[in-house]
């Protein structure tokens, strides 16, 4: 910030200041304040109607939870497994999986 933007800066701060001090006090009477608080109890013993899927979401949470466990459980496994066999981890599963040729000639 230069100089200038800093002088600036203090001359409005000071006269925000001076405004702030010169104000009045704002005249606030008893009937208001009943009326405001009235109207925070009204509002605090309202309640939103309860969603008719709100017993989903506890279940998708731990659901999630189970499913990243399982994720992490499988990367870790093959992870392990591809430090103790240097081939690749898709060629053990294609020959387990391969059901030989698709041409009958070859």
């Amino acid at each position: 910030m230069t100089v200038h933007r800093k002088r600036a800066l203090g001359q409005i701060e000071s006269v925000l200041a001076q405004a702030h001090r010169a104000r009045g006090e704002v005249a606030v009477g008893e009937q208001w304040a009943q009326d405001v608080m009235r109207t925070i109890r009204r509002e605090a013993a309202q309640h939103p109607a309860p969603s008719l899927l709100s017993w989903a979401e506890p279940l998708v949470w731990r659901v999630a939870t189970g499913a990243a466990l399982v994720a992490l459980f499988f990367a870790g496994s093959v992870a392990v497994y591809t430090r103790q066999h240097p081939a690749p981890v898709a060629a053990a599963w294609l020959e387990e999986f391969d059901a030989g040729s698709s041409f009958p000639d070859q």
